[in-house]
Order: C-alpha cells, then sequence, then structure tokens
C-alpha cells in the first residue's frame, strides 16, 4: 500500500512537470508522512534520469525553521537542468522567480555509498575543482511555501535550473572558503550579499554533509558529477530581470540571461 502511495504521488509530480503545469499540493492520501517517504518519491521522480549532480537547500537556520526542520535537504540535478555561464534561462513558467549564489564542487574520484561515516579529508581528497554557481530554483507546488519538508523532498528540493561556473583555476584548497564574500547582482545592481559561511558554516562541511546523506541512501557519488552547497545570503528576487550575475571574492564569477514573459529572443 505504501508503495502504491508512493509511486501515485510521484506519477502526479512527474506529469506536472512534463505539462510545465502545477498542483496545489499533493493530495494529503498522498502525502510522504517523514523525509524517508519524500524521498523515495524523490527517487522515484528521477528515476531513469541522467544523474550530474546534487543540491542542497535549507542550508540556513531560518530555512529550516521555515519548513520545520533541524538540518538541510537534497535533491538531485539531471543534465536537462543544466546551464553554462552566458546561458539564456526561460523563466515564463518559473514561479519562485529567484537566483542563489553558490559554491560548487565537482569530483575527481568516485566516493561510494558505505556504513562508515566520510570525514571532511576524505571527502575533499575526491575533489577535483571548485566552481561558482547560480540556481534558479521552482516548484511543482502553487503552495511551495505550505509544503513543509517531506514534500519538498518529493519535488526534488525545488531544483529546476542549474547555471554551472567554469573551474577556478587559482590554488583555492588553502582558502577559508566561509569568509570568501559572495555578491549577486540582478541587472547589473547588487542585490545580494553573502558568505561562504552561509552553507553550513562553510561550503566544506555542507559537502560533507551531502556526501553522508547520499552515502545513507546507499547511492554511490561518481566522479564527474557536482554538489552545490547551497545560497550565500538570501534567494534573491528577480521578478522580470533579465540578466543575474554572481561574483565570488578573488574568484571570479558566472552569469545567465534570463528570458520572461513577453521578451523575444534575439
Amino acid at each position: 500500500m505504501v508503495k502504491d502511495k508512493l509511486h501515485k504521488a510521484a506519477e502526479l509530480l512527474i506529469d506536472a512537470q512534463n505539462r510545465c503545469d502545477r498542483i496545489s499540493l499533493l493530495p494529503s492520501s498522498l502525502r510522504p508522512v517523514d523525509l524517508i517517504e519524500g524521498y523515495r518519491i524523490q527517487d522515484i521522480v528521477t528515476a531513469g534520469s541522467d544523474i550530474v549532480g546534487w543540491k542542497i537547500a535549507a542550508t540556513s537556520r531560518a530555512g529550516q525553521i521555515h519548513i520545520g526542520i533541524d538540518h538541510p535537504i537534497a535533491g538531485q540535478l539531471t543534465s536537462s537542468c543544466i546551464l553554462h555561464s552566458g546561458d539564456t534561462a526561460v523563466m515564463t513558467e518559473n514561479l519562485m522567480l529567484a537566483a542563489e549564489a553558490e559554491f560548487v564542487f565537482e569530483f575527481s574520484a568516485d566516493l561510494p555509498a558505505r556504513d562508515a561515516r566520510y570525514e571532511i579529508d576524505e571527502v575533499m581528497s575526491c575533489v577535483g575543482h571548485l566552481r561558482i554557481g547560480i540556481e534558479l530554483p521552482d516548484s511543482r507546488y502553487h503552495l511551495f511555501a505550505k509544503a513543509g519538508a517531506p514534500q519538498l523532498v518529493a519535488d526534488n528540493a525545488c531544483a529546476s535550473q542549474f547555471v554551472l561556473g567554469v573551474r577556478i583555476d587559482c590554488d583555492w584548497r588553502k582558502d577559508d572558503l566561509g569568509s570568501k564574500k559572495t555578491s549577486l547582482y540582478v541587472d547589473g545592481g547588487l542585490a545580494t550579499e553573502g558568505y561562504g559561511s552561509d552553507a553550513l558554516g562553510d561550503p566544506r562541511a555542507a559537502l560533507t554533509w551531502l556526501v553522508n546523506h547520499v552515502s545513507e541512501r546507499r547511492i554511490d557519488l561518481l566522479s564527474g558529477q557536482f554538489v552545490t552547497t547551497g545560497v550565500c545570503g538570501d534567494p534573491t528576487p528577480i521578478g522580470s530581470a533579465s540578466h543575474v550575475r554572481v561574483d565570488i571574492e578573488g574568484y571570479g564569477e558566472v552569469e545567465v540571461n534570463l528570458l520572461n514573459e513577453g521578451m523575444g529572443v534575439s
């Protein structure tokens, strides 16, 4: 019975995604009762997809309180989600209309699921590159602000479009990533500033949380996949803006053009 419920919930979310449509929330009879069920639905939703990365959400205490938990949540990024710096993101169907500045780690070695926890040094030894990213989240729920953590997890933690910057070309491993300032610009104006420490105190700590979370779900992380470690600063409203740029102190920038309703493609 539970298996049928989870599959029916996943089917509703998949159908909404395929139709570029939304549901208010999952029907009460199909809602996950806890995060375990939420992640099981998420795995059904993403089954068969080309998983190129993972995202962390709810890294701030305020964000966790809002959805009724005391820890982050995770989502999966498929190849169809990925844009690159300078690309155009189509935002005409996006309900959240927000952008987030994030640190991104790319693996150069596999991290297989196991019983023992991974420590931060072992995790970092499997990281080949650091990048800058912009997340453009969205939800399959009209009432996403009222969904709560299990339903948001089922909705793949609001994964939608993600802008992946180039590899950072400097010796960043010696740096205090928590002290690095992030700046997010909307249509050329500074909109939000943050720090690497906004991601669970340090992006490396956020990455290690994600690695152990995925390992507990008995999922292997693979060389070439990446993890984006959560918003630095606050999620920034973008409204009908046409351009977003993120700069991380000393590391460079990533940018994305935004196509909104009523705008033509030049």
